[in-house]
């Protein structure tokens, strides 16, 4: 028995590092270090040689586990779960921050000094008494300071519609939950790279008070409060703002639509789109399901389904529209 033992673990010990470094990709930072750290020299060098590591903070608490302070400075991406406070200067190789639900204190801690290399950052539903924090990260992460962000989700935006515009050329995909389209306008002015949008158009949002000079913006996922009644309205308003949309992407809860309407907005507001994906919850349609092709040549396959309580809770069923125009 000791001598199969003796065996087994002399072959372990021939593996290469690269057999070790690809092993390890499929086992938790937390096992690593308490499972392999100090079996012996080779294996410690190998664990400090380990680079992009994931973390998932559920506690405050959890921050000071020994194998967190082990890795700490090589890992890249990070998911906190918690609002408490989280010394974020402690990830100096962070890529990719999730923070589920900020508030102040955790906010505070969100510096650029401390995330030189962060690309990808989202911010959860954020619960704030002092607005004024919200507004200086938001200034930050389209003033560039963030210099190699390529990502952001923000829940809600907060911008400084006064802001001067300093360009942040790498940021080319952006989410904004909740946002109004000043917020809109003031992200668009500021990054003249950006590609992809996603928003959930806010109750409130009002036409927008600001000019939009860079119209770079190519793909929109857009949705809406549900049963906003000005939803249709406020669509419009959007795509003022964006006429250079290929692909369109809308996801919509409402007790009645008008697809005439709805086809007049798209022909005119984008005379370059080439592509459309549209799922729409209602109580009923109108019209017979069949005429709807009728109305714009991207309302080419159709499709009824029943709305689960998953999916939406208005109790009605679900349309799908989509086509794609040759180029």
């Amino acid at each position: 028995m000791n001598n199969d033992l003796s065996i087994h673990y002399s072959h372990l010990e021939q593996c290469s590092d690269e057999i070790f470094l690809e092993i390890f990709k499929y086992i938790s930072l937390h096992d690593l270090y308490h499972g392999f750290y100090k079996l012996n020299q080779h294996i410690n060098n190998i664990l400090h040689s380990i680079t992009e590591l994931s973390l998932i903070l559920d506690k405050p608490e959890d921050i000071n586990d020994e194998a967190v302070c082990f890795f700490a400075s090589r890992i890249y991406h990070l998911i906190v779960r918690h609002s408490s406070v989280v010394h974020f200067n402690r990830f100096p190789s962070l890529r990719s921050l999730i923070s589920l639900f900020p508030c102040d204190r955790q906010l505070r801690h969100i510096k650029t000094k401390d995330l030189p290399n962060l690309t990808h950052l989202t911010l959860g539903f954020t619960v704030i008494w002092d607005c004024e924090i919200s507004v200086r990260l938001c200034r930050r992460i389209i003033s560039n300071k963030f210099p190699k962000l390529r990502y952001c989700s923000l829940w809600p935006p907060a911008f400084d519609i006064n802001m001067s515009v300093i360009k942040t050329p790498l940021l080319t995909h952006i989410e904004l939950k909740e946002g109004n389209f000043d917020d809109l306008c003031v992200v668009l002015n500021s990054c003249p790279n950006l590609k992809y949008l996603q928003m959930l158009v806010s109750i409130y949002a009002k036409a927008p008070s600001k000019h939009v000079e860079i119209l770079s913006v190519t793909r929109l996922d857009v949705s809406f409060i549900r049963r906003d009644p000005n939803w249709i309205e406020k669509f419009d308003q959007l795509l003022s703002l964006l006429p250079n949309i290929k692909r369109l992407f809308i996801d919509i809860c409402v007790i009645h639509i008008d697809f005439n309407q709805l086809s007049r907005i798209l022909k005119q507001r984008l005379i370059h789109l080439h592509y459309l994906q549209c799922k729409i919850h209602a109580i009923a349609f109108p019209i017979k399901i069949n005429n709807i092709q009728q109305y714009h040549p991207l309302f080419k396959n159709i499709d009824l389904k029943e709305i689960d309580n998953n999916d939406c809770r208005c109790g009605g069923i679900k349309l799908c529209l989509n086509g794609q125009r040759k180029e």
